[in-house]
């Protein structure tokens, strides 16, 4: 496709001096749609939490592993909670020819390929009360995995680990110092019970002080309530076809932006932030993962 339709669908940025820069506190994400230049993100406005919303098989969760990477190379501690595997190869270097092949589109190199200090938790009924304070590590990614747990369980579990984070004593800090990923984070709204949902609204108030940011993976907005959203500045939009999703962007951006939401390829999105390109969101296509993807 050419520049021309490019910018046609995806509608070019409003200012792209007003968008990230690249800066010794900016994350590399990918490339913008329809310019040739890279796209960053300030690592600090993660502290403000971030939505990752898209349907199924869209680029959603290589997203946030993008941003996971990025943020260790930064040496910022990420705690992942997820009921996958999808997230237990960080150990590894990038194997797949598919990854491999994008690379020189991004800029990229074999030599970028990286494998991180990664250890994985499997937890079971008899954890729901693991201090997972005790796992935060600069540059080191800890990764729960709840699949053997009930809906309950998992609900408890979340609620406990959330609560020990907020009842510790932190450093008051703009800087992002740990970054928490829930994958599948719909299983936090109130439909799956109130207990980490009251917990995750508290978070999301409380944690921005101390420099730790929350990432919630998750198929669609409408899952969450107005303490959840408005407590979180950044939202990055995948391919989606839920109407509330879509009237939510139509109603906030103009319907200009939900016809470009509805026509996104796998690993292209939307991403918005007030701070940014007065206000409008932009679109960009996520670079390939520099780890081992399963």
């Amino acid at each position: 496709m050419g520049k021309k339709s490019e910018e046609r669908e995806y509608i070019a940025p409003i200012s792209t001096a007003s968008l990230p820069q690249e800066t010794e506190r900016s994350i590399f994400l990918g490339k913008i749609i329809g310019l040739n230049s890279k796209a960053f993100f300030d690592i600090d406005q993660l502290t403000k939490h971030m939505f990752i919303v898209g349907g199924p098989g869209t680029g959603k969760t290589i997203a946030g592993m993008v941003i996971a990477e990025e943020c260790l190379l930064k040496n910022v501690a990420v705690l992942v909670f997820t009921p996958t595997k999808q997230w237990n190869s960080f150990g590894s270097k990038c194997d797949s020819e598919k990854m491999l092949r994008l690379y020189e589109e991004f800029g990229l190199s074999e030599e970028d390929r990286k494998e991180f200090d990664h250890r994985e938790v499997v937890v079971s009924y008899d954890d729901l009360n693991i201090d997972v304070t005790s796992y935060i590590e600069e540059n080191k990614i800890n990764v729960f995995v709840l699949d053997e747990l009930t809906e309950n369980d998992y609900n408890e579990f979340v609620k406990n680990s959330l609560e020990c984070m907020i009842y510790k004593s932190w450093a008051t800090t703009d800087k992002l110092k740990v970054l928490l990923v829930f994958e599948n984070a719909y299983k936090l709204s109130p439909s799956f019970g109130n207990k980490a949902a009251l917990m995750l609204e508290k978070a999301c108030r409380e944690f921005r002080k101390y420099g730790i940011g929350i990432l919630l993976i998750t198929h669609s907005f409408s899952d969450f309530g107005p303490a959840v959203l408005g407590n979180v500045a950044s939202e990055i939009w995948f391919k989606t076809s839920y109407d509330k999703d879509l009237d939510r962007i139509t109603h906030r951006y103009g319907p200009e932006y939900r016809t470009a939401v509805v026509k996104l390829r796998t690993g292209e999105c939307m991403i918005a932030n007030v701070e940014y390109n007065y206000s409008k969101p932009w679109f960009i296509r996520i670079r390939p993962l520099y780890h081992k993807f399963q």
